[in-house]
C-alpha cells in the first residue's frame, strides 16, 4: 500500500518492462518524482485507440501504424487529479508528457509577478514541448484543470523516437509553429493599448474560432473562472466580471453554466473594432 494525502491507495500490478521504465524517468530527473507522486498508473488500458480524440493532434497526423505501435510501448499512461502540477517553470525537462484526456491549464509568471494564462492544452498535445527538444528550463508551468489522462516517456527516449520517424518530427515542428503562433497572438492582446472590454472581446473572438460556430453566434466551452479568464489578457477577476455583466446587458453574450453563447458575432466585432 501506498499513501496520497494522507489516504491508503493499492499500488497498480505492473510488468517488469514497466518497472524498468519508471526507473528510467526518474534517473531523468528529480522533478519526475514530484509528478509521479500525484499519478496513478494505468498501466491496463491500452490507448492506442484509432476513435480516439487525441489522435487528431498535431503529433499523430501521418504517422505510421508502426511508429504508433513502437510510441506505446515506449509511454506508460497515467491518471493525474485535478489541479496536478504536471511540469513547473524553471525545471529541467526530464520526460515528455502526452495529454490524452482532459485538459491542461499552461501559465508563466510576469514580471510584475502575476500570473499569465497562454493557453489550455487539449488531447493531443505534447507539454512543454519547446523544452523538451531543447532540454532548456520550461518557460511554462502546466496543471491539470481537470482530472487528465495522459503518457509519459524519459526525454531522451522521446528524441531518439523523432529520429527515427521524420514524420514525427515533422508534426512536433507543427504543434511548436501553432504554439508560437497562439504565444504571438496572446501578446497582441497584452501590448497593445486596448481597453479592457476590447481586449476581452478580443478572446472570445478568438475563442470563438475553437468553438461550435453557426453562421451568425457561436458557443463555446469555458470552464475558466472570471479570474483565471483575465489572467489570458492581464485583468483582474472583478473587472472581468463587470465587463461580463455589461456585455449580457448588450445582448452581446450569454453565460449558462460553462459556456458561453455569443449571440451575434458581427456585434462583438464591431464592438471589437474589427469591422
Amino acid at each position: 500500500m501506498d499513501f496520497l494525502n494522507g489516504q491508503a491507495i493499492k499500488r497498480p500490478q505492473i510488468s517488469g518492462s514497466e518497472e524498468r521504465l519508471i526507473a528510467e524517468e526518474v534517473e531523468a530527473g528529480s522533478e519526475a518524482n514530484s509528478c509521479h507522486s500525484s499519478m496513478r498508473q494505468n498501466s491496463a488500458t491500452k490507448w492506442n485507440d484509432t476513435r480516439a480524440v487525441w489522435r487528431t493532434g498535431e503529433f499523430c497526423k501521418c504517422l505510421p501504424p508502426k511508429a504508433m505501435l513502437e510510441f506505446e510501448s515506449l509511454a506508460a499512461p497515467y491518471w493525474c487529479e485535478e489541479t496536478t502540477v504536471l511540469l513547473k517553470e524553471g525545471e529541467k525537462p526530464g520526460r515528455a508528457l502526452f495529454l490524452l484526456d482532459g485538459r491542461v491549464k499552461l501559465s508563466m509568471n510576469s514580471i510584475e509577478g502575476r500570473r499569465l494564462i497562454l493557453g489550455v492544452a487539449a488531447p493531443g498535445d505534447i507539454l512543454g514541448l519547446a523544452a523538451v527538444v531543447s532540454g532548456l528550463p520550461y518557460e511554462i508551468t502546466a496543471e491539470a484543470r481537470f482530472p487528465c489522462r495522459i503518457t509519459s516517456l524519459p526525454r531522451q527516449s522521446f528524441l531518439d523516437f523523432l529520429c527515427r520517424h521524420p514524420v514525427a518530427w515533422q508534426n512536433v515542428g507543427c504543434q511548436m509553429g501553432l504554439d508560437h503562433n497562439r504565444a504571438c497572438e496572446q501578446l497582441r492582446l497584452l501590448g497593445f493599448q486596448l481597453t479592457a472590454p476590447t481586449k476581452l472581446a478580443l478572446l472570445l473572438l478568438e475563442w470563438c474560432g475553437e468553438g461550435q460556430r453557426k453562421e451568425r453566434s457561436a458557443r463555446i466551452h469555458c470552464p475558466l473562472t472570471h479570474g483565471e479568464i483575465g489572467q489570458f489578457i492581464g485583468l483582474g477577476r472583478e473587472t472581468v466580471s463587470r465587463i461580463l455583466t455589461d456585455f449580457r446587458h448588450r445582448d452581446l453574450v450569454e453565460q449558462r453554466g460553462t459556456t458561453l453563447f455569443i449571440l451575434s458575432l458581427r456585434a462583438l466585432e464591431i464592438y471589437a473594432g474589427q469591422l
